[in-house]
Order: structure tokens, then sequence, then C-alpha cells
């Protein structure tokens, strides 16, 4: 499982150009459940693609990308 950190208007993802999980801005592309196409790894709030750039969303999505690393280490 993995957290990313995003502060300001452009996402600290450089670290995974090439991955194939980012979009052409940068942003994580996740599924519904937080999920990147990477087993096991999620990314929450600011850093993933999403319409909605505030704390509140942000929040939500880190407790569901939480709860869905949880089950995910469960099964390992």
């Amino acid at each position: 499982a993995g957290t990313f950190i995003y502060v300001g208007v452009k996402p600290c993802s450089d670290f995974l150009i090439g991955s194939g999980i980012l979009d052409e801005e940068g942003y994580i592309i996740t599924s519904a459940d937080m999920a990147t196409a990477i087993p096991g790894v999620y990314a929450a709030g600011d850093v993933r693609t999403t319409p909605l750039r505030q704390i509140v969303s942000a929040a939500g999505d880190g407790a569901v990308a939480a709860m869905y690393a949880y089950e995910y280490l469960e099964t390992l």
C-alpha cells in the first residue's frame, strides 16, 4: 500500500512517471475505491484525478483508501 502527498497546483507524482497510472497532467488515476492499476497502490485527495479539490473530499478519499488498503493487506 502507498500514500502520496499533494500540495499546491501540481501533484508531487513525478516519481510515478512511466508507471502507467498518471494522467496527462500528472494526477494519479484511480477507481472509486482509490485503487490504482498497480495492485496494493492507492491514492487519495488532490493527487488523484478528481473534479473536486477540497479538503473535505480529500479526507473522504483518505478514509475510502485506508479501508480498501486494509482489505487488500488482509488478503496477503
